[in-house]
């Protein structure tokens, strides 16, 4: 096969099998996320539509490539590859390259952008309640990190403590969606020049924003304020690294989306120094020593789908339950806002840094590796031998991640306690937990 054919593959596979609908973009130059909306999961569909037609051999280093951004260069990448297929049951690790576009938690991220503009305090800390943040399972078995049950009281209680900011919930449940939208522009006209408002708005009605993980609907917290033009309002996006105008009627129908609902209000003047012991006792209300949640969730989420039970879900959904993930994983990134604020205030260890970095770069990147076996299962194209193959090394890379995420906080609280040590800080826990909070 030439590159040519290879091309022509991926457009059918495109066209065929995923219905890709901006197919009159596709060319060789053409751009998989920024021209034909392929998110980490769809790219992950189409390599494997192409193993399993083509008989590709796609390793786990291809799930997590960024050199792979065009139709073409994926194309010679493939190309590159073996005629003959991977054993089912290879689970190798391939080298993996970094991803250096981070985005981690967009409520927290809105919240931090004022902090990063005072140089009397650091942002770094209030991450750390974002490596174990809240992963939900749903009625259908799948994944996600938003519901409306979900709530921020845990980060606004502490960004009150460690930075003396309260962040004010404007946005009534209990009104319309029209009566909210009335607050909010009223709220917008009223603000002073200190105070943001923040919403959340569905991303996906905004196509000409940048939305890598392509969610329909997609949930997201933005910062917004007027202009002189009462037709467009400015946004901010702290968690995409993105400002600038955007029709006012557009981010208007973004926001009534019946899928969204929150928005808060906070002021810059109330920002305060920070208290070491604050942030310790911070840090020790997040640390979960002894279980790492997500990894758990996605455990439970395989093993229900396993199960095959008369009442439980199909193993073809499977890859769908942990459509998610992508978003979820990169949470972890978090742990080097951990380390660098450590260390910054004791000794910055670059070498060491780099080397947790690296480790952190692995648990995030093998996550993938699990959601695309998981979207083999779901393709019921596999010998009842090869499913319990590929399932046992879902469980392995679990087991893996486990590993790799304690070895991380282990290593974490290590530094913590050098850190709480040099400043003399009382070692009890606070009360306020992730299980036990009031505002």
């Amino acid at each position: 096969m030439n590159k040519n054919a290879m091309i022509s593959a991926i457009r059918q596979v495109l066209q065929k099998e995923l219905q890709c609908q901006y197919l009159d973009r596709f060319n060789a130059e053409a751009r998989l996320n920024e021209d034909l909306y392929l998110d980490s999961v769809l790219l992950m569909q189409l390599l494997l539509h192409l193993e399993l037609s083509l008989g590709i051999a796609v390793p786990d280093s291809a799930l997590n490539k960024e050199d792979l951004a065009t139709v073409d260069s994926l194309a010679q990448f493939l190309l590159g590859q073996s005629t003959q297929a991977q054993p089912v049951g290879n689970a190798s690790v391939e080298p993996q390259q970094e991803f250096d576009d981070i985005k981690v938690h967009c409520f927290v991220s809105c919240l931090c952008q004022i902090i990063k503009a005072d140089e009397r305090v650091d942002h770094r800390p209030f991450y750390f309640g974002v490596w174990d943040a809240e992963v939900l399972i749903d009625e259908q078995s799948r994944l996600t990190y938003h519901a409306p049950t979900l709530n921020h009281d845990f980060f606004r209680t502490w960004f009150q403590r460690i930075y003396g900011v309260a962040v004010n919930p404007w946005y009534r449940p209990d009104l319309s969606k029209a009566q909210n939208l009335d607050i909010m522009q009223s709220l917008l006209r009223q603000k002073s020049t200190t105070q943001q408002l923040m919403v959340m708005l569905d991303m996906y009605l905004l196509p000409e924003r940048e939305n890598k993980f392509n969610q329909n609907p997609f949930p997201h917290y933005v910062m917004l304020a007027e202009t002189d033009d009462p037709l467009q309002w400015f946004m901010y996006d702290p968690d995409f690294r993105w400002e600038g105008v955007q029709p006012k009627e557009q981010v208007l129908e973004a926001v009534a989306s019946e899928a969204v609902a929150g928005g808060y209000l906070f002021d810059s003047k109330q920002i305060k120094p920070s208290e070491n012991q604050v942030i310790a006792d911070y840090f020790l209300a997040c640390i979960q020593r002894h279980s790492n949640p997500m990894t758990a969730r996605v455990r439970q989420v395989v093993q229900r789908h396993e199960a095959q039970s008369a009442d439980g879900p199909d193993i073809t959904h499977l890859g769908a339950a942990l459509h998610h993930l992508p978003v979820l994983a990169i949470r972890k990134y978090a742990y080097e806002h951990g380390f660098a604020f450590f260390w910054l205030d004791i000794g910055f260890p670059e070498p060491e840094f780099e080397v947790w970095c690296e480790v952190i770069e692995d648990l995030v990147s093998s996550y993938k590796k699990i959601q695309y076996r998981a979207m083999k299962l779901s393709t019921g194209q596999f010998s009842a031998t090869e499913q319990t193959a590929l399932f046992a090394q879902i469980y392995q890379l679990l087991d893996e991640q486990d590993a790799r995420e304690f070895r991380i906080k282990a290593r974490l609280y290590q530094v913590f306690e050098q850190w709480r040590d040099k400043h003399k800080l009382r070692s009890v826990a606070p009360l306020a937990n992730k299980a036990e909070l009031s505002l």
